[in-house]
């Protein structure tokens, strides 16, 4: 079971790296519609990170950005931006489904265990912000492009607008 500084890290290190995989196809969308729906997730990537700092300085964790996350995102992004829109859409839905949820969840759980209602809270947003990116590649991968970014932008405090 995690600390809840550990699970600050892990959160920071997946806004880090997200921001990074979501960078490089947003400037290799294929049209205005792609450039919008990536430069959105980079939105609440960006979003999310700053405000998890709040977080983090109170429970004497450190802010700073760890190349590592950095880099393994860029990487990440570097492949995306060469995959077909739908399979760009798969595979983020797949690496969300399949490692960042489950781990977010534990994180939840194991501030739920503690009995730490404001650890929980900042958790539990956690796995909101994750579920809204699968709820964004679940519409995208039904055909339901014109409304795909509801839940996504429904976290953002400053959406970008066309």
């Amino acid at each position: 079971m995690a600390t809840h500084s550990e699970a600050l890290l892990d959160f920071y290190g997946g806004e880090v790296l997200g921001e990074a995989v979501y960078s490089a196809p947003v400037a290799a969308g294929q049209n205005e519609d792609e450039r919008l729906k990536w430069g959105t997730l980079l939105q609440l990537e960006t979003e999310t990170k700053a405000w998890l700092r709040a977080a983090m300085v109170a429970h004497g964790v450190s802010i700073a950005e760890q190349t590592a996350d950095r880099e393994k995102g860029i990487a990440i992004g570097e492949q995306f931006k060469t995959l077909p829109w739908m399979a760009q859409m798969q595979g983020l839905h797949d690496a969300i489904t399949g490692d960042y949820l489950p781990r977010y969840r534990s994180h939840a759980d194991a501030a739920q265990a503690r009995g730490a209602a404001a650890e929980e809270a900042v958790c539990r947003y956690m796995v909101e912000h994750e579920q809204a990116q699968v709820d964004f590649t679940k519409r995208e991968l039904a055909g339901e492009g014109s409304r795909s970014l509801e839940p996504v932008v429904k976290h953002l405090k400053y959406p970008i607008q066309r």
